[in-house]
């Protein structure tokens, strides 16, 4: 997997949160009862602008090389206006405790005492992307626990290394099609839908 080369410039950037949970109601008492089937996943559009001919070749190139959704790459969480985490972070941590795949919570080590994680934050671990949704105060040792959406994807071992200062996703387009449109004004662009790369 790669970042897409440099001529891809997002102008327009909508991430959706999709879970595999239902809530059904009942057509006589309206009584409702909420399914949660534990899943969780990205889904993305991504509009991509050019500035000239020469940038639109490249993003031509790069989309079909792609091969629609046979194709992975992985799109840094700055593209899409994360200014990155919300506390202080002296260097990416790692992971504390060992955990299970589906598991919601992961302890972390941090490098000091002044670093923080906070709910909103974004990491990436094993390739995939989270979303801190709780995060606990740190201990003595540098450790924190965090709640996380979607639950893990695997197994994750003590030391496994976390991105948490440049977090980033891995992508696939989400059908077989991409489209360049171009205005009498010649400007480029391109939407394509996008869905998580597991």
């Amino acid at each position: 997997m790669a970042f897409p080369p440099e001529a891809v410039r997002i102008a327009g950037f909508t991430l959706r949160q999709v879970t595999s949970s239902i809530r059904t109601q009942s057509p006589y008492s309206f009584a409702q009862t909420a399914y949660d089937f534990m899943g969780g996943t990205w889904a993305a559009e991504l509009t991509l602008a050019a500035f000239d001919a020469r940038e639109s070749a490249a993003i031509s190139a790069w989309l079909a090389g792609l091969n629609g959704p046979a194709g992975r790459f992985e799109l840094d969480m700055a593209a899409m206006d994360y200014d990155g985490p919300q506390g202080l972070i002296t260097a990416d941590p790692v992971v504390a405790l060992a955990a299970q795949p589906r598991a919601q919570t992961l302890v972390l080590q941090l490098a000091t005492a002044a670093d923080t994680i906070e709910a909103g934050d974004y990491l990436t671990l094993d390739g995939h992307l989270h979303i801190v949704t709780g995060a606990e105060v740190p201990t003595a040792a540098f450790r924190q626990t965090l709640t996380l959406w979607p639950r893990l994807r695997a197994p994750v071992a003590a030391g496994d290394p976390v991105a948490l200062r440049a977090p980033y996703g891995s992508w696939a387009l989400a059908g077989p099609e991409t489209a360049l449109a171009v205005s009498q004004a010649r400007v480029r662009t391109r939407t394509v839908q996008l869905v998580e790369a597991l």
